[in-house]
């Protein structure tokens, strides 16, 4: 997938994204528990200037189709950027890594061997609701090649009315030595 420089406006919207988690993460004291958004406006909390701002910016990664919601991925993959990936994420995965996320201020990946050249090899639909991907891709750093490696996305669709968007519900990857996996994923050996 390759990145889309001329919409900069995306760009500045990830950009604001993550400075509000940044913030969220550098003002919250040692024992306090992680905010959710989804669970403070569940319970009825009104939400500050800046966590509007992020659930709007959240609201508007829901995408519409399957394939959006791994492509957008990619991106957050690409650029490192832990919130991207983490907008795609099902709630339930949302809830299962946000402290890992946190733990590296949403950044994720390595410099060297990083991802690149991602393709999709397999797209299966396993029910009106649900797609499977299957996503090869490139090790690489300036100083050799590292092979490659694959990862199964599973894609579902949120059946709630009028909330209906597409969100990553697991990533599976095999173990390789040389690379640096995101917070969501669940690698095998």
């Amino acid at each position: 997938m390759k990145l889309d420089k001329s919409k900069p406006l995306l760009l500045i919207l990830i950009s604001l994204l993550i400075c509000g988690l940044y913030y969220g993460t550098v003002n919250a004291k040692t024992n306090d528990p992680t905010p959710s958004f989804e669970e403070e406006i569940i319970k009825g909390k009104q939400l500050t200037p800046l966590e509007s701002q992020l659930m709007s910016f959240m609201t508007g990664l829901m995408v519409t189709e399957p394939k959006q919601a791994v492509e957008f991925w990619i991106f957050g993959v690409n650029g490192r950027s832990g919130a991207v990936q983490y907008a795609m994420l099902s709630p339930s995965l949302r809830k299962q890594s946000r402290s890992k996320f946190e733990q590296t201020h949403w950044i994720t990946g390595q410099s060297s061997p990083s991802v690149r050249n991602f393709r999709f090899t397999k797209e299966e639909k396993l029910s009106e609701s649900k797609m499977r991907y299957t996503v090869n891709y490139d090790l690489w750093a300036s100083y050799g090649d590292f092979g490659g490696g694959q990862k199964i996305i599973i894609v579902e669709k949120n059946l709630e009315p009028f909330k209906e968007y597409w969100f990553i519900s697991s990533i599976t990857t095999k173990y390789n030595q040389w690379e640096a996996f995101t917070p969501a994923e669940t690698v095998l050996k």
